[in-house]
Parts: C-alpha cells; sequence; structure tokens
C-alpha cells in the first residue's frame, strides 16, 4: 500500500483550521516530528525551502522542516 504524502496546501490548510479554532494560542504551540510512532519526538525549530524542479531550478518542489540546536 503507498504512503500518503502530504503537501504543502494540505499543511496550511490544517493549520488555517487550527488557527480558526485556536485563534491566538497558536503563538503557543511547539512544532514536533517523529519518523514513526515508536521513535523520539524531535522539535521542529525551522523550515525552509528545499528543493526545485531539474528543468528550470524556478517551481518549488519541496519544503524542509529542520531540527538546528545550535540556533
Amino acid at each position: 500500500m503507498r504512503k500518503k504524502i502530504l503537501n504543502a496546501k494540505e499543511l496550511l490548510n490544517y493549520l488555517i483550521e487550527l488557527d480558526d479554532y485556536y485563534g491566538d494560542d497558536l503563538v503557543n504551540i511547539t512544532l514536533h516530528y517523529r519518523t514513526d510512532f515508536d521513535s523520539d519526538v524531535e522539535l521542529i525549530t525551522g523550515v525552509c525551502e528545499d528543493t526545485f524542479d531539474a528543468e528550470s531550478n524556478n517551481k518549488l518542489e519541496s519544503i524542509l522542516f529542520y531540527n538546528n540546536t545550535n540556533d
């Protein structure tokens, strides 16, 4: 079975939905990730543009969430 891949629009829609429900409380919510449900929780400390298309190098294809504890 193929895994569902979350796209940026789905993430944005989810965040908008949370914002509509929780409002200003979103500024107090931290972001975490796991590689699977049994792994340790890691803090997301930033997000940036990641890869662009090979043909024109102008079309954004992915964003990257990262954990940089040196900041």
